[in-house]
């Protein structure tokens, strides 16, 4: 696909870990790096529906999955107790995203929306919560 060589050209920088890091950065740059390739391979795996609205979420769903697959990883192989504590964090709002995004993205995909002001309360952080 022509958004894989886009992506590959733009983290071109991720060759190598500097030999002072040692293998377990090596292991973290790894695994960082397949878990965006999957995110990327996955926000366009559904192809565009031709409806804005559920495209946005199918693309943003395997998004925040990603999101929370980097923040796994940074709590495996990271130290730092405030990266840590921002990587639990984005765990738990992302989480509740993706439920409110895919509750959405069912709705809308049953065409007519029986409820156009609705939205799934995520917690007072978007939108008008039910």
């Amino acid at each position: 696909m022509a958004y894989s060589s886009a992506w590959a050209q733009d983290h071109s920088h991720h060759k190598q870990a500097p030999a002072q890091y040692g293998s377990e950065f090596t292991m973290f740059m790894k695994e960082m790096d397949a878990g965006m390739k999957k995110m990327m391979d996955d926000m366009h795996a559904p192809g565009y529906s031709g409806d804005p609205d559920v495209d946005f979420l199918a693309m943003m769903i395997p998004h925040h999955e990603g999101a929370i697959e980097m923040a796994r990883l940074v709590l495996i192989h990271g130290k730092d107790p405030i990266v840590r504590k921002f990587a639990e964090e984005i765990i738990a709002a992302q989480q509740v995203e993706i439920k409110a995004m895919k509750q959405r993205l069912t709705i809308l995909r049953k065409r007519p929306d029986p409820d156009p002001e609705g939205f799934p309360a995520l917690g007072g952080t978007r939108g008008k919560g039910k």
